[in-house]
């Protein structure tokens, strides 16, 4: 018994000493591990980190104060948001905006894809969030996409090079801002890299049919909703679906695969029954958007035709802008010729490097070269001074990309290795801290000591306002009259049943800012509320820049007027009679 005993207590002895021993050598390889973890590697997952970072704070947390829901000389947005809200009275929509050059509407995706985030609320915000979400989440996506794009780069450089293309992404203020309110275009990044991906993932072939049905299936449905979000996108993109599915079929032809060939048609029915809105629609109105369409497209095809002959050099020049001045204006972020010098010599460079260069995956960035040529195509009978930045979304991360690449499968000697890093670490890091700048700036009109007024303020004043209240604002007429914050908030939330007037006389209720955020064109009263005007900015306000904008404290009203309710933001008067 005792000897039992004693072999007991010596096994429990070395059981305890053997799973003591073994947790040794687990922290030693834990240790080595950590400790072969090269800085490099270290740098790139401490990058992806950040992007991740900078992304929620600038969308998903910074759209909750809801700034911009009417700015710019249309009150755009405010129909959309219409628009959206009204689908709950079975008013659906068959048309989506209408485009600025062609006088043709793009397809109403955009609308149905939005609808659902009402579920959350009427406020305005709810339909601002989505472009928000689905530019933070074009952050990770980019990363992944860079990531599978280096292909034989090795694993620590690869890392750290995807974590450098999504954080310099993520800073874009350009891009932040847009997708900071509702607006039809803000989401095709994130519309455009999930469309690469998923032609990647056919084109790899690692799925089961089943799977592989699901995913064309899918394709269709982003090609649909690319469609729906601008008329750039509208043009463009069937042209690359084709060319995509062309090159999968010849694929599965070489390979024999001959059941693979029908998988593109299942992407075909997709689209056209996600599209059912707009084929009910159009069978009403005889067709006549895609008319209008078509119209657009033959008038385009025309006009090329006679410029090759005629201004064959004007076409050249607006390409070559549209494409350089991208880089200098939405990365850079300065009009002058030096900066613009510095965009030719460097995005020259990178360009010609990224391209040739290349050895990386062949299909995505087959793809991703397909959209970008035939954009740029396209792009040749666009003046460049009137392309602005949300006419680019398509090619807003190409400069990214050919960056990467060219740092990634340049085969230089260490010297010119080593020249290349410093130069693009520099412009890299002047567009960081340019486009840092003023998204701080941004930041600070939402969350500053000096903040602007935004929804959630509205709001709360007109909850305040007595029932019947006449509230007067001289821009409520023409397309403003019906499609005015004041009607949306009232109609949809507060329910006070507020009058509203643009000729303001005694008795009227003046909702007053405190500060204004002035974009180019925007739209404000007088301080005598009898007129509105246009904001204009002057050459050294950088006005060839968008989204330029400026905080500035509004002048004291002017009119004869009693204070009725102050906020941190706003002045609510009310109106005495003019002597």
């Amino acid at each position: 018994m005792m000897y039992d005993t004693r072999n007991q207590c010596l096994n429990t002895k070395y059981s305890v000493s053997h799973h003591h021993y073994q947790n040794i050598i687990i922290m030693f390889k834990l240790s080595s591990e950590l400790k072969n973890l090269s800085k490099i590697t270290l740098i790139g997952y401490s990058l992806i980190f950040l992007a991740i970072a900078v992304g929620f704070i600038t969308r998903i947390i910074a759209v909750f104060q809801y700034v911009s829901f009417d700015i710019g000389p249309a009150p755009d947005q405010i129909k959309d948001a219409f628009t959206v809200i009204n689908m709950w009275k079975g008013e659906l929509p068959t048309l989506g905006p209408q485009a600025a050059v062609g006088g043709h509407h793009i397809l109403p995706l955009y609308y149905y894809l939005f609808f659902p985030f009402t579920l959350l609320g009427a406020s305005p915000v709810f339909q601002a969030f989505p472009n928000a979400l689905f530019s933070f989440l074009s952050i990770p996506l980019l990363i992944y996409l860079v990531y599978q794009l280096l292909e034989n780069v090795e694993p620590q450089t690869r890392i750290m090079l995807s974590g450098l293309a999504g954080f310099w992404y993520s800073v874009l203020y350009g891009e932040i801002f847009i997708s900071n309110f509702q607006w039809n275009p803000s989401s095709v990044p994130f519309f455009l890299i999930a469309f690469t991906l998923l032609y990647y993932f056919q084109m790899e072939g690692k799925f089961s049919l089943p799977i592989q049905a699901i995913c064309w299936a899918v394709y269709g449905v982003v090609l649909a909703i690319l469609m729906s979000l601008h008329s750039s996108t509208l043009f463009v993109m069937p042209v690359v679906f084709i060319i995509n599915c062309a090159i999968f079929i010849y694929k599965a032809v070489k390979r024999k695969s001959y059941s693979l060939i029908t998988l593109p048609i299942i992407s075909i029915l997709a689209s056209a029954i996600v599209l059912l809105p707009y084929w009910i629609g159009e069978f009403g109105r005889g067709f006549k958007n895609t008319k209008y369409i078509l119209k657009t497209i033959f008038k385009a095809k025309s006009a090329s035709d006679n410029s090759l002959l005629m201004s064959l050099g004007k076409r050249l020049s607006n390409l070559f802008l549209n494409y350089y001045k991208l880089f200098q204006e939405a990365y850079l972020w300065h009009p002058s010729w030096i900066y613009f010098l510095i965009t030719l010599i460097f995005i020259s460079l990178v360009t010609y490097l990224g391209i040739i260069k290349f050895k990386g995956n062949q299909y995505i960035w087959g793809s991703l070269c397909a959209t970008w040529g035939i954009y740029l195509y396209a792009a040749s009978n666009l003046d460049s001074e009137i392309t602005y930045f949300h006419y680019k979304l398509l090619i807003v991360f190409a400069p990214i990309v050919l960056t990467i690449t060219s740092l990634a499968y340049n085969k230089f000697s260490q010297s010119k290795k080593r020249i290349l890093y410093i130069f693009s670490g520099i412009i890299i890091t002047i567009s960081c801290f340019s486009n840092l700048f003023y998204e701080s700036q941004f930041l600070l009109s939402k969350y500053g000591s000096n903040r602007v007024m935004n929804t959630a303020d509205m709001t709360e004043i007109i909850s305040k306002l007595p029932s019947d209240a006449v509230l007067c604002d001289p821009r409520i007429r023409k397309r403003r009259k019906i499609h005015n914050q004041y009607n949306y908030i009232d109609s949809n939330i507060t329910r006070q049943g507020i009058k509203l007037v643009n000729v303001c006389e005694a008795g009227n209720y003046v909702i007053h800012p405190k500060r204004l955020l002035l974009l180019e064109s925007g739209y404000i009263n007088d301080t005598s509320y009898e007129k509105p005007y246009y904001v204009k900015f002057t050459q050294s306000d950088l006005q060839n820049l968008w989204p330029i904008f400026k905080i500035a404290d509004n002048t004291k009203i002017t009119r004869p007027a009693k204070v009725f309710l102050e906020t941190d933001t706003a002045t609510v008067y009310i109106l005495d009679q003019q002597g």
